[in-house]
């Protein structure tokens, strides 16, 4: 008899916006593990640009959902929730990942080294399927108030 094994491919991680960058000095670079994790996976998000629009708006009660395909690497995926809640002061975001690669440990490694370096960590979890990836993932959802009392109503990009 033979079993099947359900692999957990998929990530749900949870820091600071701020954790996405390194600063040198008076300038910042993107996070050379999250950088390697994107680089690997074919996946076209420009961290410094994620930086720079989450902290476009002065405010908190503002921010979208991103979502980038791999381009040459089958179903590998990244959605990031950059909403900064009202009552939020640590400028948190949620990064939520399916990695589909044969590079797959070496990814892991460079995830798990960002998320050990980051100076915010809320949340690292490896699953076989994250209800908040696919959340983000359906487009139905979208726009749609976050916060209840609060107008600003969550956009949905899709990037390819």
């Amino acid at each position: 008899m033979s079993s099947k094994i359900i692999y957990a491919k998929e990530f749900d991680i949870c820091v600071s916006m701020s954790d996405l960058v390194t600063w040198e000095g008076e300038f910042k670079t993107p996070n050379a593990d999250l950088q390697a994790v994107f680089t690997t996976l074919g996946i076209p998000a420009d961290i410094l640009e994620l930086h720079e629009s989450y902290f476009a708006h002065l405010y908190n009660g503002y921010g979208d959902v991103h979502v980038y395909h791999a381009e040459n690497n089958g179903s590998s995926i990244l959605a990031i929730d950059m909403y900064r809640e009202l009552t939020d002061q640590i400028d948190l975001t949620l990064l939520s990942l399916r990695i589909e690669s044969p590079e797959f440990d070496s990814v892991l490694a460079h995830l798990r080294s960002f998320f050990d370096s980051a100076c915010c960590q809320v949340a690292f979890e490896q699953v076989s399927h994250s209800r908040r990836l696919r959340n983000m993932l359906d487009e139905s959802r979208y726009p749609r108030r976050v916060e209840k009392n609060h107008d600003y109503m969550q956009q949905h990009f899709v990037h390819r």
